[in-house]
C-alpha cells in the first residue's frame, strides 16, 4: 500500500511538468556552436626496430639505377699558399763531352783560335828625346801575335775587324803629356797629362775601347801644351793592345 502510494506521488511530479511547459516551452531546442579543436596529443612511445631485409632482394637491385648523373664541373678553388722550399737535390751524373770546336787561322774559317787573336805588349826604355806629334817607337816586346805592331814605326794595324782594348802607362821626371790616337772611321785623340815640379818621377796612364776596321792604325804620341816646358829625355812606357770581339765588316 505504501508502494502504490509513492508511485502515485512519483507519477504526478513527473505529468505537472510536462503540462505546464505545454503553452511555455519547446519540444525540441537547437544545436549548440561547434567547440575549438583540442591541442595536440603527446609524442608516442618509439616503435619497434623493423626486420631486416634480405640479402637476396639487396642483390637483385641494380646499382647502376641508383647511382646518379654526374654533376656539373664546379669552378677552380682559389690558389692554396706558397709552400716551403725543398731540400737541395744530388748533383747530377756529368753531361756527355761536347764535339771539339774549329781552330780557325786568321783570315780563314768562321772564327779565329784564341792563340792566333791579334794582341801585343810592348816597352820603350831609352833616353833620347821622343819627337812631339809623333808615334812613340819601342825598343823590345813582351808579346807580339803575328806581329801585328811595329816597333820601329809605334804603329799597331788592324789586320781583324772587330773589337779592342789598348791601354798605356808612361812614367817620366818633369811634364809628361801623351794622346792615344786612331785613324779608325771614327778618330780618336784622347789626352792625359801631368806635371811634376819638383823633378819627382811621375806616372801617366790611359786606356781606350775602339772598334776598327782592316787598315785601321792606334799609336800614342807626345803633345806639348802651350808654354809648357820641354819633357825629360828619360822616358818608360809600356803600352798593349789585344782583340775583344771579331766582326764582319
Amino acid at each position: 500500500m505504501q508502494f502504490l502510494a509513492l508511485f502515485a506521488f512519483l507519477w504526478v511530479g513527473v505529468l505537472l511538468p510536462s503540462a505546464s511547459c505545454q503553452e511555455n516551452c519547446a519540444l525540441h531546442g537547437k544545436d549548440g556552436l561547434k567547440g575549438v579543436n583540442g591541442r595536440d596529443g603527446l609524442p608516442g612511445a618509439k616503435g619497434e626496430k623493423g626486420a631486416p631485409a634480405l640479402q637476396d632482394k639487396l642483390n637483385s637491385i641494380n646499382v647502376e639505377e641508383l647511382k646518379g648523373e654526374m654533376g656539373s664541373r664546379g669552378p677552380p678553388g682559389e690558389p692554396g699558399l706558397k709552400g716551403f722550399i725543398g731540400e737541395q737535390g744530388p748533383i747530377g751524373p756529368p753531361g756527355l763531352k761536347g764535339p771539339r770546336g774549329s781552330s780557325a787561322r786568321i783570315g780563314g774559317g768562321d772564327g779565329i783560335a784564341d792563340s792566333q787573336k791579334p794582341a801585343f805588349s810592348v816597352l820603350r826604355n831609352r833616353t833620347d828625346y821622343a819627337s812631339y806629334d809623333k808615334p812613340i817607337t819601342f825598343d823590345s816586346e813582351f808579346s807580339n801575335v803575328n806581329n801585328i805592331f811595329k816597333r820601329d814605326t809605334g804603329y799597331f794595324t788592324c789586320t781583324v775587324p772587330g773589337v779592342y782594348y789598348f791601354v798605356f802607362h808612361a812614367s817620366s821626371e818633369g811634364r809628361l803629356c801623351l794622346r792615344l790616337k786612331s785613324n779608325s772611321e771614327s778618330p780618336v785623340s784622347l789626352s792625359f797629362c801631368d806635371y811634376n815640379l819638383r823633378s819627382l818621377s811621375l806616372v801617366v796612364s790611359g786606356g781606350v775601347v775602339l772598334k776598327l776596321s782592316t787598315n785601321n792604325k792606334v799609336w800614342i804620341e807626345p803633345f806639348a801644351e802651350a808654354g809648357g816646358s820641354k819633357m825629360s829625355k828619360s822616358m818608360y812606357v809600356v803600352f798593349n793592345g789585344f782583340l775583344i770581339n771579331e766582326s764582319t765588316e
